[in-house]
């Protein structure tokens, strides 16, 4: 493998040629460069980053949002090698079946793609991460309990149970970087942000695409087949800037193209009151099973959704570590994520040896992390946007770094999501009853959790969880593209990123994403099999 820089070529322009051009080299195009290259086939990545990632870089995710309601476009997202993998948190936990179904609420929610196609790949995709296997339903300890602490209730909440690999872990350009260099198969141009297209005026295929570097280098790929893998937003902003090079023509169809785009909100509703702080403790402290840290995830049940008529959502319980020198092991751990030591941590860590004792006993003992007393619980609630059509990207006046227009973003909470808020809350006070968890850990609400004339949407924000802007369906009017993830318009190119799902649902979209990814390697694959097949008979 090649990691190349634009920059760092003497020539002003480039050329690369390769059946396969994969645009963003974070997890979803790295997994997909690599199935694709294992099968001997040749891959092209561009990503708009360098090695490590750059400030610079990163400043090309800024764009114009109205009501300043959605903050993340340069916190929850990353250019670079890895892609915004170093600033994920790992949370692994698959889609419930009933948020990818048709759900009478839900309008054009349902998915295309059946998911057991996708569930088949989450053991490869746990044992990449070195995540332990088992299941997200059931908490199985070393010796085969299950754990009852957290009883089902159709009626309010269904526990269930996040996978988080470690820190070291969630960089994916860590894990496959020397595994890729090790392939023939691939080239990884850096530094090379993708600005324009070719586009062939018969076909309507794309033929090339042109990127260039904040210094000024070009670079121009040939290949038959581009899928685009840059995150949802710049995902969706490449395909409008498509249309607008073509004059319209490539998604003349399309009416929803940008529509529809949504995220998780999330806010603090209650906070837990420690007074037995070891029993809260055990309770919601994070647990480690065959190594791997659990985390609790409390979902709305279907029946309650139904009942009420809104989407779905979850509560889990936050720890402010940053409080505690606990938050110098996370400091590390997250620098090694990123590939770097943070020293002043190291020597802040070496000063509280009795603390971190404690802590290590506790999880030798117990298998959970310690929290000190002193550290609050604070009771999350994430909740699903349902598709609104008001939320969408389209491109802005303003022009970046490059000359190239950026995203114009017109999105916020609505009264479905504040429904949906309300819904969880209630679902929660019901369960704590249920548990009896009010006499022991009662909750201390936030304001807007008990008055509902203080909006709890006003408190929330954006979960970094960007989806929907490309959604996938049948209809070339309705979506961008078909259940094979390719576009409608532009059938030469598909599409690998949260911006192709119908409806979010509530669990973190990371290892769904990567499970995307790997079935559309695998389509292309049998695709290419099925080819060699059919050229082989007529040959004959």
């Amino acid at each position: 493998m090649a990691i190349l820089s634009i920059n760092s070529n003497a020539s002003p322009m480039n050329y690369a040629l390769a059946p396969y051009c994969i645009i963003g080299a974070g997890i979803a195009g790295l997994l997909i460069a690599r199935r694709l290259c294992a099968a001997g086939r040749k891959v092209i990545v561009v990503e708009s980053g360098g090695d490590e990632g750059s400030d610079d870089a990163n400043q090309l995710n800024e764009f114009g949002n109205p009501e300043g309601r959605y903050t993340r476009q340069l916190t929850g997202r990353r250019r670079g090698l890895g892609g915004t993998s170093p600033l994920w948190g790992g949370r692994m936990i698959r889609l419930s079946p009933h948020e990818t179904s048709a759900r009478s609420h839900v309008p054009e929610g349902a998915w295309g793609i059946p998911l057991a196609e996708l569930d088949a790949y989450e053991s490869e995709i746990e044992a990449l991460f070195k995540v332990a296997s088992g299941s997200h339903e059931d908490l199985l300890s070393d010796a085969g309990t299950t754990t009852n602490e957290f009883p089902t209730d159709e009626n309010s909440l269904i526990p269930r149970w996040a996978k988080c690999p470690r820190f070291k872990n969630c960089n994916i350009a860590t894990l496959l970087k020397d595994e890729l260099k090790r392939s023939p198969n691939i080239d990884i141009w850096l530094d090379a942000t993708v600005c324009e297209f070719e586009v062939d005026r018969q076909s309507g295929m794309l033929n090339a695409v042109r990127a260039r570097s904040l210094a000024g280098k070009e670079l121009l790929v040939r290949a038959e087949r581009f899928i685009f893998a840059a995150g949802s937003i710049e995902t969706t902003r490449l395909l409008l800037l498509l249309n607008r090079q073509t004059s319209e023509r490539a998604f003349s169809r399309c009416r929803v193209l940008g529509r529809y785009f949504q995220d998780h909100l999330k806010a603090q509703v209650a906070v837990i009151n420690r007074k037995d702080s070891a029993t809260t403790n055990r309770l919601f402290g994070y647990r480690f099973v065959k190594g791997t840290r659990r985390d609790l995830h409390l979902e709305l049940a279907p029946k309650a959704q139904e009942r009420e008529a809104v989407g779905s959502a979850f509560a889990y319980v936050a720890m402010d570590l940053d409080e505690s020198p606990l938050s110098h092991v996370k400091q590390i751990a997250q620098g090694i994520q990123r590939r770097e030591v943070d020293l002043k941590a190291t020597m802040r860590l070496s000063s509280n040896m009795g603390l971190i004792a404690r802590s290590a006993a506790w999880r030798m003992v117990r298998k959970q992390l310690y929290v000190p007393p002193d550290i609050d619980f604070r009771l999350m609630v994430c909740v699903e946007q349902l598709p609104s059509w008001n939320n969408r990207i389209t491109l802005s006046r303003t022009l970046d770094a490059l000359g190239a227009p950026r995203v114009h973003c017109d999105w916020g909470p609505n009264s479905t999501d504040e429904r949906t808020f309300r819904a969880a809350v209630k679902a929660i006070d019901s369960y704590w009853e249920l548990t009896g968890f009010k006499e022991i850990c009662p909750l201390e609400w936030v304001t807007a959790a008990q008055e509902e004339m203080v909006p709890l949407i006003d408190i929330s924000e954006a979960c970094a969880h960007p989806s929907g802007s490309t959604r996938m369906g049948t209809d070339p009017a309705t979506s961008v593209v078909g259940p094979d993830l390719h576009c409608h318009e532009v059938p030469n190119i598909s599409v690998a990123s949260a911006s192709v799902f119908p409806s979010a649902g509530s669990a973190n979209p990371t290892l769904t994403i990567m499970k995307l990814s790997l079935w559309l390697a695998d389509q292309y694959l049998r695709q290419h099999s099925h080819e060699k097949a059919v050229f082989a008979v007529h040959a004959s």
